[in-house]
């Protein structure tokens, strides 16, 4: 498995992805200066203690919903000092898995920077969390695996997305909910830039509407 070590994500201060496989790993970095890790993934734990640490170490970790869970207990190990997190309806499937506990999302959200917030989709039956970073310029959102992407080389940026054909099954309740409460954000202020879990960051003038369309394409 090639393991690629954390690197900046371009026009997001403070924001980094690392690769094993074909997964990825977000990390953001918190008020306090610490970094939270979105969705851990096994094979980082040796790279991410000695790069990470250079980045300003770990005090968080979020699973960010109850089916990412594989890399949960290595990163435990490798960051016993970080509290590790999740969303209310994401607890009961993870703690059958791994045995480990977790504490809930305000922990978390007391601990978000003041351009970061915590999206809760409705609509689904994971309790998969997404998170916002703002700049100047840009939003970016932080999803798992409601939208995806070609994977590319590290670095590279693609302009179009996709949905993991699985999510629409397993991922979701009811689409109806789920896809109205995605376009009311997409239609508030959508995200110039996607960092997902499956495939490379996407980014373009019209992600919004991509996204909005592909709802409307699968739902």
């Amino acid at each position: 498995m090639t393991i690629q070590p954390f690197s900046p994500v371009s026009g997001i201060d403070g924001v980094y992805i690392g690769r094993a496989g074909k997964l990825n790993c977000i990390a953001f970095r918190l008020r306090d200066g610490g970094l939270c890790l979105y969705s851990p993934v096994t094979g980082l734990e040796t790279s991410e203690s000695h790069s990470l640490a250079k980045l300003g170490g770990v005090s968080m970790i979020l699973a960010p919903n109850h089916y990412h869970n594989r890399g949960l207990t290595g990163h435990v190990k490798a960051f016993p000092n970080a509290s590790l997190v999740c969303s209310k309806d994401a607890v009961p499937r993870l703690k059958k898995i791994t045995g480990l506990t977790f504490d809930g999302i305000d922990t978390l959200k007391s601990q978000l920077a003041d351009n970061q917030r915590i999206l809760q989709p409705e609509g689904l039956k994971t309790g998969e969390l997404w998170v916002e970073v703002r700049t100047r310029s840009e939003i970016a959102w932080i999803v798992t695996d409601a939208f995806s992407a070609k994977l590319h080389s590290p670095g590279v940026y693609v302009e179009a997305l996709n949905m993991l054909g699985t999510f629409p099954r397993y991922g979701v309740k009811d689409a109806s909910v789920f896809k109205d409460w995605a376009n009311t954000q997409l239609s508030t202020d959508g995200p110039t830039i996607l960092l997902s879990c499956h495939g490379s960051p996407v980014t373009a003038p019209d992600l919004d509407a991509q996204l909005i369309s592909l709802l409307e394409d699968v739902f």
